[in-house]
């Protein structure tokens, strides 16, 4: 491509036509894939304009790996991929071409990890080039963090980037929300002088491209997660390190994923003695693999928010409505009847993986 073809491709209209035209198509995902339902369907479109915000968000206004931002790159309102509530999501477009340096007061935040990541899972597939935690690292002067990522080795903390590198991921995971205090961490180029160039062309007809793929990849690849693990519902299955690798996956947590499956007059009960661990979590989402609405119902709990037994053990029932037990943790369907769930363990000495079972909802009464 010349060096004039993106711009005749914006005078003439063409990028945008097909940006539009991809956005067309990723609507196609929720009317063939979507469970026959209101809300599953409404909740699937408006999946596909979080992830166009996240996409517009990675591939344009944040892409130049010359001058990075370290951004919040989920939230509340823009997830997928089985997010965690309890985790502050960090990300920012990297390259092997230049040096970085990471910095900031460490918090109190119990969990920080940090992964640089290569390649795009929508062509040829993404792997981890390294992950580090802030425990694995030199604290300096004033508790604070200073990493350095580079080609180029450096002394003290450093994270050495391969040709292909293009993303640095950062996880801050907390028990309690309400009391830990995240890492103020900044992203800087070393070497760096002045502003910007001004906006290339070529940049905005690669940004458009790169976002309606990722809308499209993303409301795909998770669908048919979703779909594999809706052929053996109301199960956990054991970790999947492919997907895992695909998806910006950190090597200190333990996932296991599955698709629960529930009629009007039934639970799901999942009973655990949690291992040995930083944390953990139980997560429900719905069909497209959002964490549902954690702002408002009791979607999720961990190892703080859990109600235990007195031999440590924890009863998790997902149910359409409160059953209103001692020694239960409810979990909130939020008027879904089907949906994607998780449980994470992090950092553990053992991953066990729990059995849950279906029950009428008037047998919970009884144990």
């Amino acid at each position: 491509m010349s060096d004039d073809a993106p711009a005749a491709q914006l005078r003439s209209g063409e990028a945008w036509n097909e940006f539009c035209d991809a956005l067309k198509s990723a609507g196609r995902v929720v009317l063939e894939r979507s469970p026959d339902s209101d809300l599953d369907r409404a909740e699937g479109y408006r999946y596909l304009t979080r992830l166009l915000r996240m996409g517009l968000k990675l591939s344009l206004e944040y892409a130049d790996p010359a001058a990075p931002e370290l951004i919040q790159y989920m939230d509340e309102t823009q997830k997928f991929g089985v997010d965690n509530p309890d985790q502050l999501y960090q990300w920012a477009r990297i390259s092997a071409n230049y040096e970085y340096r990471l910095s900031g007061p460490r918090g109190s935040v119990g969990y920080i990890g940090i992964g640089v990541y290569a390649g795009s899972a929508g062509r040829g597939g993404r792997r981890t080039v390294a992950h580090v935690h802030a425990d694995e690292l030199e604290i300096g002067p004033d508790d604070c963090i200073e990493l350095i990522l580079s080609a180029r080795a450096h002394p003290g903390n450093w994270i050495r980037l391969e040709p292909d590198t293009t993303t640095l991921l950062i996880r801050q995971t907390m028990n309690d929300r309400a009391t830990e205090v995240p890492a103020a961490l900044r992203l800087e180029r070393l070497g760096r002088s002045g502003p910007p160039p001004p906006l290339e062309p070529s940049r905005v007809v690669k940004g458009l491209a790169r976002a309606a793929r990722q809308v499209i990849g993303s409301a795909t690849v998770f669908a048919d997660l979703s779909d594999r693990w809706a052929q053996q519902p109301n199960m956990l299955h054991p970790s999947d390190a492919r997907m895992a690798e695909e998806s910006f996956g950190d090597p200190d947590l333990y996932y296991m994923g599955g698709y629960w499956k529930l009629a009007p007059d039934e639970a799901l009960v999942i009973e655990f003695t949690p291992p040995k661990c930083h944390y953990w979590s139980f997560l429900l989402c719905n069909y497209w693999t959002e964490s549902l609405e954690y702002r408002y119902r009791p979607i999720w709990t961990n190892k703080q928010r859990a109600r235990y037994r007195a031999d440590g053990s924890v009863k998790i029932v997902v149910a359409h409505s409160d059953p209103d037990l001692p020694g239960c943790t409810w979990i909130d369907t939020e008027g879904h009847g089907e949906g994607s769930m998780t449980l994470r363990w992090l950092l553990a000495e053992q991953t066990p993986v729990p059995t849950p079972r279906v029950v009428k909802r008037t047998a919970l009464s009884k144990g």
